[in-house]
């Protein structure tokens, strides 16, 4: 079972972008393992996240559609005012080493290269690897007004 590295920030929007594809208060998706974080999001994404993105940009920039919102946290965004989370990495100055298996690995180089064909996954480290990710998703998760903020 690999124990990579996963840096201060990387580790603080896994737990984020978990919570936003879940749903749940905070406090239930930090009990979670950073195992089942991560394959919470892998789960969430079939292969279009980038393609769903940019069809959701073009929807709120045209006025006569309006916004979209996330569902889950409809409740909590206003008009030009989003669902931001607040994260703290510098409570940390080494990288986490959370164990993952080998399977969870390879979904995560997989679904990079589904979704960021230009990106050598093969190439880059785990931690390059989840960054990629999460950016992906941060950007998907952008355009339903949900926003990390994580102070590095």
């Amino acid at each position: 079972m690999p124990v990579p590295a996963v840096s201060p920030r990387n580790w603080k929007r896994t737990e984020i972008v978990c919570h936003f594809v879940m749903g749940p208060p905070m406090s239930l998706t930090n009990e979670l393992s950073f195992q089942s974080k991560l394959e919470t999001i892998l789960d969430s994404m079939d292969g279009e996240t980038i393609d769903e993105t940019r069809e959701n940009q073009e929807h709120n920039n045209d006025d006569r559609k309006g916004t979209y919102y996330s569902g889950a946290f409809e409740d909590e965004i206003e008009p030009d005012s989003p669902y931001v989370v607040h994260a703290d990495a510098r409570d940390r100055d080494d990288d986490h080493r959370p164990r993952v298996d080998e399977s969870v690995v390879e979904a995560l180089e997989e679904t990079l290269m589904d979704e960021k064909p230009s990106v050598p996954a093969e190439k880059l480290d785990f931690d390059s690897k989840l960054g990629v990710l999460l950016d992906v998703q941060e950007n998907y998760y952008e355009t339903l007004q949900c926003e990390v903020s994580v102070f590095a």
